[in-house]
């Protein structure tokens, strides 16, 4: 009885709550409401037609109202409760918009988060998170708060591909995401995002025009840093009669008339600006360039001071990186009056807007140490001003502490480099960042051997040997480093990666191929979403801790665990009108500045020239100028071995073709090797002699007109080499592909092409098949996996050819297999004769199979067919044999001390048997 009552008051008083929390509930749907309508209100105004004071006002006010009735509204909404979870959130969320509009930054982050916070707590959709995340990271990139700012778009990014980018606002994301990259530097993924959000910006969009001119704009100025001047042009007129953003389209376009050397007329269409907020800091900035290339320094100046009163008017923080363009400015301005300690102060408050993490004010202190996103290229320029700074007070005091100090800001300079390069994701934003640090790497080359010419301490040609390795193949090293480590793992982003590859692979090749624009576009936009996912899956796949610093080995290790007593290495650095020669051995190190002569570029040219055209024998003595300026320091006499790392122009010099007094190649003396770095040079540990090797002939006896002429000889380069063949027809390219990863030597023997304008255009010809690709271009070599792949020898012609980046090297097909993962190439420098080089071919693998080294083998093969009287001597020009270089590891002489130890060890073993049987007991019965 009792119990029926207790029960009966228990629903009684839930259905009391209920009805209680209920009418609660409405109330407060009620009241949102009505804060709703105020918000709409404001938000309708600020998108009318006819905006002025008055609209402004009425804005402003009716937000004031809206945030009022919010704010009151989230005090009184029940924390912890599934029924009031979304109001909480959409409340919290209108609070953080709301104090964004009256710029209460940290208010508005306040309430994004509580709001992120609400949802993470319920059931409700992840959807709603999008906004607040793109929000809140539009504050921290505003404050230049740039990890964070990150954290958060990424957030936004997740969820926009969760829903299959149909978020209202995503193209919004995908600008602010390029901003980001163009911040950075990584011009590459900056124009990917800003195309991206292009294309996702829908025509019923209320802003659509202003969002297309604004995203256009910042496109734009993306093509006007990477000096792609005739394509910023084109936008900015089809920009203007929208009459749209004007501000920034007649800022931008007097930039592009500033960077083309005309600064009259920049200052032309900076006039036409008329900001009112704090991108006047920028403009001034920009009169103030103007000016000072018009040697106005006064009106430069001014225009200087006037964006240092902007700034600090407004507040810090408004635009740090813009005021640090104009501290760096005024370091260029004092410098230009020899005032440079005053400068030196400009360009470390500079270094202070550019990295914030760096707050030193000592100008003797430079950042050793980078993290997070900042704004790397202006860093690194700032860096170089400094230093050149430096470089003017050694001039003119003689203070070598001076001299010092440049070097060390140049230090900092291309540490801050070795780190942006592997925060990229692509190896064409490296390639620019390689023509960043190529303007100038010479000049810490420079500095460092005028400090070990004045004090003759090798730590200097240390440092000058690390600035000179560390512009060359810098990027093909360092994704050498990552696919090595890759290579261990079986994580499902790598699976991911390569497949992202090899579809970019496909369409780019595809693009290289069409005609119509409309097919174009559509293949473009393909690979732009490629790219962006690839870039998203690299941010998983390489997190930074797991990026490893730079791999150069020191001078020390080179001596004490590489070379031996019979090799000797030698790195060329080239400039305008010198050329530094870095000779190290495993008991020295010396180092030699040469005066180039007179228009070398064009005469090395010349002689490259006419080492591919078959002609009359070239002059002794023109040669032995040659021999002169490039072995003068070296030690021929003592060595057996040369291994080269060539600079510029010269990594399409085959060395083993200079000739001494008496007439005599190079390679009659030495062998000589090549490495595209020292950073790729490793001890090779690989025996060849018992290798089975793979080999592709495919027009031994076929031919497809001029174009694919008969190659009769090549059938001869492996007939006594074991392994698999596949010649004429069976030679298809879907065979190699089969094939590739499974033998430790590859031999092709075929026709290629180098492109000298496009490296994707570069390609291997296999044999051509009905419905079948036969063409296997550069970027497909690329995603090959050859980890197990020891040497690869091109026969095919120039696939040691290829587009020359300063600053990396030769874009060639042997690169692209180097890429890869194969550590020895032997490659052909140009299109040469079949039967000479069937005959040096079939000789190296003939060495090659008694134990002789790579460099060996190829040295005695040249040999061989030098002193061969069966071959008439008009094939013993050079066209006909050094078109055949070996590019790879180092395989030392086996030491003698070593062999020794091994046969002494031997012949006591056997005296000891001997001992042991002689005083045996006798067996009984004997």
């Amino acid at each position: 009885m009792h119990a029926g009552l207790f029960l009966l008051l228990i629903c009684l008083l839930n259905f009391s709550i209920s009805q209680k929390t209920s009418a609660s509930y409405d109330s407060l749907i009620k009241e949102y409401t009505i804060a709703q309508e105020y918000y709409d209100k404001a938000t309708g105004l600020s998108g009318a037609k006819e905006y002025g004071p008055r609209e402004e006002l009425l804005e402003k006010e009716w937000n004031e109202k809206a945030l009022k009735r919010f704010t009151s509204l989230y005090k009184i909404t029940p924390a912890g409760l599934p029924l009031y979870d979304s109001l909480r959130f959409h409340t919290s969320f209108k609070i953080g918009e709301l104090q964004h509009y009256f710029e209460n930054f940290s208010e508005a982050v306040s309430y994004y988060k509580q709001a992120i916070s609400i949802k993470e707590k319920s059931t409700l959709a992840d959807s709603l998170l999008f906004k607040p995340y793109l929000y809140g990271g539009i504050i921290f990139y505003n404050q230049n708060k740039f990890d964070t700012a990150v954290y958060f778009f990424k957030k936004a990014e997740t969820i926009q591909a969760s829903y299959n980018n149909k978020l209202a606002e995503g193209e919004r994301l995908y600008n602010i995401l390029g901003v980001l990259y163009y911040e950075r530097g990584d011009y590459k993924q900056a124009k990917n995002y800003f195309q991206k959000a292009l294309a996702l910006l829908p025509l019923s969009h209320p802003y659509h025009n202003e969002l297309f001119v604004n995203y256009n704009i910042n496109l734009a100025q993306l093509h006007l840093r990477l000096e792609e001047y005739d394509k910023a042009s084109a936008i900015y007129l089809q920009l203007l009669p929208r009459n749209i953003n004007l501000n920034e389209i007649n800022h931008n376009i007097g930039s592009l008339n500033l960077s083309l050397g005309a600064a009259a007329k920049a200052i032309y269409y900076f006039r036409k600006v008329k900001y009112q907020n704090n991108k006047v800091v920028r403009l001034y900035n920009s009169m103030g360039e103007a000016f000072f290339n018009l040697n106005q320094f006064d009106s430069a100046n001014y225009y200087y001071q006037k964006a240092t009163h902007v700034y600090q008017s407004l507040g810090t923080n408004t635009d740090p990186i813009g005021y640090g363009l104009v501290l760096k400015n005024l370091g260029q301005y004092t410098s230009h009056f020899k005032k440079y300690t005053e400068a030196l102060q400009y360009f470390q408050r500079a270094m202070h807007q550019f990295y914030p993490a760096f707050s030193d004010n000592d100008v003797h202190i430079n950042p050793e140490n980078f993290s997070g996103v900042f704004s790397y290229i202006n860093l690194f320029n700032t860096l170089n001003a400094k230093a050149e700074a430096w470089y003017n007070i050694y001039l003119s005091t003689n203070d070598i502490s001076a001299a010092r100090e440049e070097l060390k800001a140049y230090q900092s300079a291309f540490k801050l480099i070795e780190y942006v390069e592997q925060t990229y994701d692509s190896d064409e934003a490296r390639l620019f960042l390689t023509k960043t640090k190529h303007a100038v790497h010479g000049k810490p080359i420079d500095i460092a051997f005028e400090l070990y010419s004045k004090t003759k301490d090798n730590n200097y040609l240390e440092t000058l040997y690390y600035f000179d390795q560390q512009n060359k193949a810098a990027i093909l090293s360092l994704n050498r480093q990552l696919n090595t480590a890759l290579s261990a793992t079986t994580s499902p982003l790598l699976q991911k990666e390569q497949t992202l590859k090899s579809e970019i692979t496909r369409l780019s090749i595809r693009a290289a191929q069409v005609t119509d624009s409309s097919q174009l576009a559509l293949i473009n936009g393909n690979i732009r979403d490629r790219e962006i996912e690839l870039g998203k899956n690299r941010e998983k796949l390489y997190p930074g801790s797991a990026r490893k610093d730079g791999n150069i080995p020191s001078i020390s290790f080179l001596q004490n665990s590489l070379l031996d007593n019979k090799t000797v290495l030698i790195s060329y650095h080239l400039s305008q009108e010198k050329m530094t020669t870095l000779v190290i051995t495993n008991k020295k190190i010396s180092c030699q500045r040469q005066d180039l002569p007179g228009q070398f570029s064009e005469s090395i040219q010349k002689e490259i020239l006419s080492l591919k055209i078959p002609s009359e024998k070239i002059a002794a003595n023109q040669q032995n100028d040659y021999y002169n300026l490039f072995l003068s320091i070296v030690p021929l006499t003592e060595v057996e071995q040369l291994i080269i790392i060539p600079d510029d122009i010269l990594a399409y010099f085959p060395f083993e073709t200079l000739q001494d007094k008496e007439g005599n190649y190079l390679v009659e003396k030495v062998a000589v090797q090549y490495q595209f770095s020292t950073a790729l040079l490793e001890k090779n540990e690989t025996d060849f002699s018992n290798a089975e090797t793979l080999f592709f002939a495919p027009f031994v006896h076929q031919s497809f007109g001029d174009s694919l002429p008969l190659l009769p000889a090549s059938g001869q380069e492996v007939a006594l080499a074991k392994g698999r063949q596949f010649l004429d027809t069976a030679a298809t390219k879907n065979k190699f592909l089969q094939y590739s990863s499974s033998f430790k030597v590859m031999h092709l023997a075929t026709h290629a092409t180098a492109s000298n304008s496009a490296e994707a255009l570069s390609y291997i010809v296999f044999s051509p098949t009905t419905g079948q690709d036969y063409y296997l271009y550069a970027q497909e070599i690329y995603n090959l996996q050859l980890k197990n792949t020891g040497l690869v020898i091109l026969s095919a012609c120039e696939t040691g050819a290829g587009l020359l980046v300063k600053g990396e090297g030769v874009l060639s097909l042997s690169r692209a297999f180097s890429y890869a993962g194969c550590p020895n190439i032997i490659t052909s420098l140009w299109k040469a004769d079949d039967f000479s080089t069937a005959n040096l071919t079939a000789r190296m693998h003939d060495y090659l199979s008694k134990g002789y080294s790579i460099t060996k083998a190829v040295q005695q093969a040249k040999i061989d067919y030098l002193h061969d009287k069966k071959i008439n001597p008009r094939l013993k020009q050079p066209y006909y044999w050094s078109h055949l270089v070996f590019i790879g590891n180092y395989t030392p002489e086996k030491s003698s001390k070593l062999m020794w130890f091994i046969m002494a060890g031997a012949v006591a073993i056997l005296m000891l048997i001997f001992i042991l049987i002689k005083k045996s007991p006798a067996k009984p019965g004997t």
